[in-house]
């Protein structure tokens, strides 16, 4: 494959395109014009943080806010209630999806056409997970509405009975209320068939097949899970592995071997890829995506000061990688709990091949502090 695709980037008001065969392996200052294509969401009449889900050929967006036409940017950007347009969906929040056919990527980005079906009930920055075929989307945080959460709160779709499924309301939804801290959404992964999220400071799970939410406690500890799997890390599995992650933490980019045991994985440094030693005015948090068969890639938004302006910019990284043959034998370090311990009887167990590097200068983010909400590949 190669990059031979197209990166899908979504931010609370944009959507980022980035044709990944138009980069190359030097860094650049600033990215050649056809390369990255750029979409205000919300200057074009859709709501505000809607989520983004790439299911084939087709990407959607989900849910989000209506806020009123005609607003700055500035003010768009403040959490004020007096943004939304309380005329338009259930006081200001949409139920609708969105759909646009990447089959012709020349003009899918600015073309999303209303879909056949909405949800049961609107829902902000959704949570969206495909799992066993079917869609499950749970309402996330809010941005400016504050007043109580629309229900059902969770729902599935089903692509063989073509509808939308009410589900049991999350104990951290119960008070139906935005702004408790305890209902908050910080994070959430997916494991085989459950779900795991970290609301407040509680974690919770929700298991498909009994269809029921459990308490799990506060501590991670007490989470039946490694800890690279917890909700609010954002590893991603590398296909076809079922074992190895590649994460980013503290400004590394790291590749992660689980243990069948579940004792403390094996942690492989990819500074190969990406080496972040750069003094910025912003940093976001690093996005990791799947592109296929053994090809990962790494992207960073940031935020650069010149004088009095601020220069918003994008770091991209494609790479390959593939487990060694041989077993690990040295020069090795493993992390449980955020610690590091020197292992003298372990080695590499990935060869990794960069395939292209970048950063990436983006005007048209405005005066949008660029932190992807998510992030997807297409061929």
């Amino acid at each position: 494959m190669e990059g031979k695709g197209v990166l899908l980037i979504a931010t609370k008001q944009r959507l980022v395109v980035v044709d990944l065969r138009e980069l190359g392996k030097l860094k650049i200052p600033a990215v050649p014009e056809r390369a990255v294509k750029v979409f205000n969401f919300v200057e074009n009449g859709f709501p505000f943080a809607a989520s983004f889900f790439l299911r084939e050929s087709k990407l959607y967006a989900f849910g989000g806010e209506r806020t009123r036409v005609g607003l700055s940017e500035d003010r768009l950007l403040s959490s004020s209630t007096t943004n939304l347009d309380e005329s338009s969906g259930t006081r200001g929040l949409s139920r609708k999806i969105y759909v646009s056919d990447l089959t012709t990527m020349t003009d899918s980005i600015t073309r999303f056409d209303d879909h056949c079906l909405t949800m049961l009930a609107p829902k902000t920055s959704p949570i969206i997970e495909e799992i066993e075929g079917k869609i499950y989307v749970l309402a996330g945080p809010s941005f400016h509405y504050k007043d109580f959460m629309p229900i059902p709160a969770f729902e599935v779709y089903d692509p063989s009975l073509h509808r939308f499924e009410k589900l049991p309301t999350p104990p951290f939804y119960s008070r139906k209320n935005y702004t408790d801290p305890d209902c908050i959404v910080h994070g959430h992964s997916v494991v085989g068939t459950t779900i795991y999220v970290l609301a407040g400071e509680k974690y919770y799970s929700y298991t498909i097949r009994r269809r029921e939410w459990d308490y799990l406690g506060k501590s991670a500890d007490e989470i039946p899970l490694q800890e690279h799997l917890l909700p609010g890390n954002n590893g991603k599995f590398v296909p076809p592995y079922e074992d190895i992650l590649i994460s980013f933490s503290h400004d590394e980019l790291f590749a992660v071997l689980l243990r069948p045991d579940g004792g403390a994985p094996l942690i492989q440094s990819l500074d190969e890829v990406y080496k972040d030693d750069s003094t910025v005015f912003w940093k976001g948090e690093g996005v990791v995506v799947a592109m296929g068969e053994h090809e990962m890639c790494f992207i960073r938004p940031k935020a650069l000061e010149f004088g009095n302006d601020v220069m918003n910019r994008i770091d991209v990284a494609t790479f390959r990688v593939e487990k060694l043959n041989s077993s690990v034998s040295n020069s090795l370090t493993s992390r449980r709990n955020g610690d590091v311990q020197d292992r003298d009887d372990s080695g590499p167990f990935l060869s990794v091949t960069c395939l292209s590097q970048g950063f990436y200068n983006l005007h048209e983010w405005g005066l949008e502090v660029p932190q992807i909400r998510s992030a997807f590949f297409h061929s």
